[in-house]
C-alpha cells in the first residue's frame, strides 16, 4: 500500500522548491477541529487549491474558478494528491522547472466542521461541512461526480448551501472582493518569494533575551516556529501584559512542540525562566516560589524556556488571599453545536444581569468562553469560590437539560459544564490574549458583549489573524473592567445559596 505523501514527494525536489516535504501526521485529531487552507496558485493556469485536513494529511483540490458563495455556482473541484499538514502555511514561489512552478499565497484558511464522519463521507463522495474562516464562513458540500476529464483525476464539485453566508455571484464575488493572503497580504504575483529554504540563526535575541532554537517548529499545523511565537507575542504584549502583571502565573510549556511532550508549572523550581520574577516564599509556604510576568523581557524569557500558554490566579500577589475575580468556564461537550454554547453563554450572562453583577466574555481559545466577573477585594477564596458554585447549581436547576454543574464526560454529555473549579486558591485560567498549545496555535480573546452573538468559535483567532482584529478595534471590547464589585446578601438569596462561615 503506497505511503500517503509518496505521490506528493515523487513530484518535487526539495533541493530545489522551498515547499515542505513531510509524512503524514500519525496523531489523531479531534474531527469537530480540523484545519482547512485555500491557496491561490498562480502556476500555468491561475487557480485555488482547496486542502482539509484528514487522516493526518491535507486531502487536496484544485479549484480552477476558485470558490463562490453562490450555491446556484457548482464549481469544479479536481482531486489531487495529498499534501503534508505543514503546506498549510506555505507562500512563495516555487521554482521554474519544478511541478507547480508559480506564486503561491494562502487565500484562506481556519478550521473545518465536518457534519458527519469524516472518513465515511469522504469515502461515500459527499462532504457535507462548515468553514470558520477568515473569508469563508458557513456551511459547504464536496459532491464526487462521474464526469471525465483529461486525466485519471477524480472530479468534485463544489458548493455553498444556502444559508445566512451565501450571496449571489452579481452581487458579490469574494474572489475578486478579497484577493490578497491572510498572511501576508500578499497578492499572486508579489507573493513573498522563497527560493529556497531558509536557515534563520541558530539563536535570535528579542527583547533582550537570547531564544535559542529558534528554527523549532512548535505547531505543526501552522508551521509555526519558536521565533515567530515570540515575535507574537512581542508584537502582542501592549494588550497581554495589563492581563499579567501583579498576578502569580503557571506556565504551560511545550519544549519540543506541542505535540510533543507538555508540563504544566506552577512554581520556579530550579527552572531559570530570564526576566521572571519570583515572588515570597511565604505566599506558598510548602513550595517553590510562585513566579509573576511583570515585562516584556519576562515574557519573551518565558517563550524561550518552551512556554506556549499563560494561566494566571485570580488574585494579585499583594492581596492573594482576597480575590478580584471569579471566571465562569463555559466548557461544552464537544458534539454540541457553537449555537448551543452562545445560547449558554446568554442565559447565564442573564442571570449575572439579574443578580446586577457586570461579565465580561472572552473566548477559551479551547472549546468554550469564559465569563470573568471582576469583583472588589474583599471576600477570602472560600466565599467567591462558593459564590461560584452557586450559580452553576442554579443555572443547573433551572435548566437541567443544557446545563451541569458536575465534572466528567459522562456529566457533560449533550449539555454545557458550567466550571467553577478554577475559583480556588491556587488555581489558574488562561489570561486573555494567551495563546492556546492546540493546532493552529488559537488564542483566548476578549469580545464585547456586542460581539458575542457574531462569535464562529472558541478558536476565531490564532497567532495568524490577531493583529487583524486588533487593528480593526474601534474600542476597548472590556471597556467599564474595573474590581468594584461586591457579593451581596441579596445575590446570595437570589441564588438560594448561603456563604460559608
Amino acid at each position: 500500500m503506497a505511503k500517503p505523501l509518496s505521490e506528493y514527494n515523487r513530484k518535487r525536489d526539495f533541493k530545489i522548491t522551498a515547499e515542505p516535504s513531510g509524512a503524514a501526521s500519525g496523531a489523531q485529531r479531534n474531527a469537530s477541529a480540523l484545519t482547512f487552507v485555500i491557496q491561490k496558485h498562480d502556476a500555468r493556469n491561475l487557480h485555488y487549491d482547496l486542502r482539509l485536513e484528514l487522516d493526518g494529511v491535507l486531502k487536496s483540490w484544485a479549484v480552477p474558478k476558485g470558490p463562490s458563495l453562490d450555491p446556484s455556482q457548482k464549481r469544479l473541484a479536481v482531486q489531487v494528491e495529498d499534501h503534508p499538514l505543514s503546506y498549510g502555511s506555505f507562500e512563495g514561489s516555487i521554482p521554474a522547472g519544478q511541478y507547480g512552478a508559480g506564486d503561491v499565497i494562502v487565500w484562506d484558511r481556519g478550521i473545518w466542521h465536518p457534519h458527519d464522519d469524516p472518513q465515511t463521507a469522504y469515502a461515500a463522495g459527499k462532504l457535507e461541512f462548515t468553514l470558520a474562516g477568515e473569508k469563508l464562513s458557513g456551511d459547504w458540500a464536496l459532491v464526487r461526480t462521474h464526469l471525465k476529464g483529461s486525466s485519471d483525476k477524480e472530479r468534485w464539485l463544489l458548493i455553498k448551501e444556502n444559508d445566512r453566508h451565501a450571496r449571489p455571484a452579481s452581487d458579490y464575488d469574494i474572489t475578486e472582493a478579497q484577493p490578497q493572503s491572510v498572511l501576508s497580504g500578499a497578492c499572486v504575483g508579489n507573493a513573498r518569494p522563497t527560493p529556497a529554504p531558509q536557515k534563520t540563526a541558530a539563536s535570535v535575541t528579542l527583547a533582550g533575551v537570547q531564544i535559542t532554537h529558534a528554527e523549532r517548529v512548535i505547531d505543526l499545523a501552522s508551521g509555526t516556529r519558536k521565533l515567530q511565537l515570540a515575535q507574537f507575542y512581542q508584537s502582542i504584549s501592549e494588550w497581554l501584559l495589563p492581563f499579567l502583571r501583579h498576578r502569580p502565573v503557571s506556565l504551560l510549556r511545550a519544549p519540543e512542540g506541542i505535540d510533543g511532550e507538555q508540563f504544566f508549572q506552577k512554581h520556579s523550581e530550579h527552572l531559570a525562566i530570564p526576566h521572571i520574577k519570583q515572588l515570597d516564599q511565604r505566599l506558598d509556604p510548602d513550595h517553590a516560589r510562585l513566579m509573576q510576568i511583570d515585562s516584556l523581557a519576562a515574557l519573551i524569557g518565558a517563550v524561550q524556556m518552551g512556554t506556549v500558554e499563560l494561566h494566571t490566579w485570580g488574585a494579585t500577589s499583594d492581596k492573594i488571599e482576597t480575590p478580584d475575580l471569579f471566571v465562569l468556564d463555559l466548557d461544552p461537550d464537544p458534539a454540541l453545536p457553537w449555537k448551543a454554547m452562545l445560547e449558554a453563554a446568554q442565559l447565564t450572562l442573564s442571570v449575572l444581569d439579574e443578580l446586577g453583577l457586570q461579565a465580561f466574555v472572552k473566548t477559551s481559545g479551547g472549546k468554550g468562553l469564559h465569563l470573568m466577573i471582576p469583583l472588589a477585594r474583599r471576600d477570602d477564596w472560600a466565599t467567591v469560590k462558593a459564590f461560584a458554585k452557586a450559580i452553576a447549581q442554579f443555572m443547573t436547576q433551572r435548566l437541567p437539560e443544557r446545563f451541569t454543574a458536575t465534572s466528567g464526560p459522562k456529566n457533560r454529555q449533550g449539555k454545557i459544564f458550567i466550571d467553577y473549579l478554577r475559583n480556588a486558591r491556587g488555581a489558574s485560567t488562561v489570561a486573555a490574549y494567551s495563546v492556546r498549545a492546540r493546532p493552529g496555535l488559537p488564542v483566548s480573546v476578549p469580545v464585547s458583549r456586542e460581539e458575542l452573538k457574531g462569535l464562529r468559535g472558541a478558536q476565531q483567532w490564532t497567532v495568524a489573524n490577531l493583529q487583524q482584529r486588533l487593528q480593526g478595534l474601534k474600542g476597548d471590547p472590556w471597556a467599564g473592567y474595573a474590581n468594584r464589585q461586591r457579593l451581596s446578601k441579596q445575590m446570595w438569596d437570589t441564588l438560594g445559596a448561603t456563604p460559608p462561615q
